[in-house]
């Protein structure tokens, strides 16, 4: 059976800085197919440019046959078999919660390396996964509207701007304390007056401050952008 949960280039990045840290973090991400790659809508909220530009296919590894297959793989157990994939996601979570233990780290999870899926409401043995290991630290990006997406718990949530989020939905993320991620060609320390922070130094969202652009470099195929979904800055 594919294997769920595995890392990326900027989790292995979060991992290795944390013997700098006093708090330390074990961290894990599950990539399914985003869009509907799989045949499945799996970010219902997508749009041209981010479906176009979207790192679960269009960068690094993720570009290769076997790598989209394993997506494919994990995103077809999901929605057709719930309780092979239950079994599968639980033996591997509670293994990574045994290895965070032994490094005395506290294990955060990413479910949605790629998709955009409500975790906090999907129920394996009527109970969802964040339900199930409240000592985990959930936490992923979301095009939800944040009055259809509210925080839930342990679950730590960053809005994710596409080309089509105006200012005024930026500022209502913000007022209500949930951080925007932004794309762009060059990230800056400030944008239209908000404070920009470095989101590629780490991809540990649940340590941000609250209020606070998380700027990402674009990469792949969103170096090409012309949709919006980039912000360009360079001149």
């Amino acid at each position: 059976m594919t294997k769920l949960l595995g890392s990326s280039h900027k989790i292995d990045l979060s991992n290795n800085q944390e013997c700098n840290r006093e708090e330390k973090f074990l961290t894990t991400v599950m990539y399914l197919s985003p869009a509907t790659e799989s045949g499945y809508n799996m970010c219902p909220f997508k749009t041209d440019g981010c479906e176009a530009m979207c790192l679960g296919h269009s960068s690094g590894m993720m570009i290769f046959p076997a790598n989209k297959q394993a997506r494919i793989n994990r995103t077809m157990l999901l929605m057709t078999n719930r309780d092979a994939f239950n079994k599968q996601i639980t033996k591997e979570i509670e293994a990574h919660i045994r290895k965070a233990d032994k490094l005395g780290a506290t294990p955060a999870i990413r479910l949605n390396g790629d998709s955009d899926l409500r975790w906090e409401s999907m129920k394996f043995d009527g109970q969802t996964l964040i339900e199930k290991y409240p000592n985990v630290v959930w936490y992923d990006y979301t095009k939800w509207p944040i009055n259809l997406r509210p925080e839930v718990g342990n679950y730590h949530l960053t809005f994710s701007r596409s080309e089509k989020t105006t200012l005024d939905e930026i500022q209502t993320n913000l007022d209500a304390g949930r951080n925007v991620a932004v794309v762009f060609d060059v990230v800056p320390t400030e944008w239209n007056g908000w404070e920009v922070i470095n989101g590629d130094e780490s991809d540990e969202r649940f340590l941000d401050v609250k209020g606070v652009i998380v700027g990402l470099k674009a990469k792949g195929a969103a170096k090409k952008d012309t949709s919006g979904f980039v912000v360009r800055l360079a001149n």
